[in-house]
Parts: C-alpha cells; structure tokens; sequence
C-alpha cells in the first residue's frame, strides 16, 4: 500500500468516527455526514485505482 493511500484510510477512519458519535447526537446529521463519507471514499477509490485517460 502507497504512503498516500495509508493517509487517506487513516483520515476516512478518524472521519468516520467522528461522523458515528454525531450519529449519537444528532442521528439526521450523522447519517448524512456518513453518507458523504461514503461518497467520498468510492470517489477516492475509483480516481486512485482506475486507469487514468490521456
């Protein structure tokens, strides 16, 4: 695993924990806040995996 992906699994781990104790709080804004998260990482995963076009 590149040094990049590394920090990048780090942060969407530390986001979402923090998403999942909003969850606790506020369960609205928490799901939303995990729904982008999950956005976000499919995102990530499909820009660093898939081949780039030229």
């Amino acid at each position: 695993m590149k040094e990049n992906h590394k920090r990048a699994a780090i942060l969407f781990g530390v986001l979402a924990i923090i998403a999942v104790l909003i969850l606790f709080i506020n369960a609205s804004f928490g799901k939303g806040l995990l729904l982008g998260l999950g956005f976000a990482a499919i995102i990530y995963i499909l820009r660093s995996f898939l081949p780039r076009r030229h």
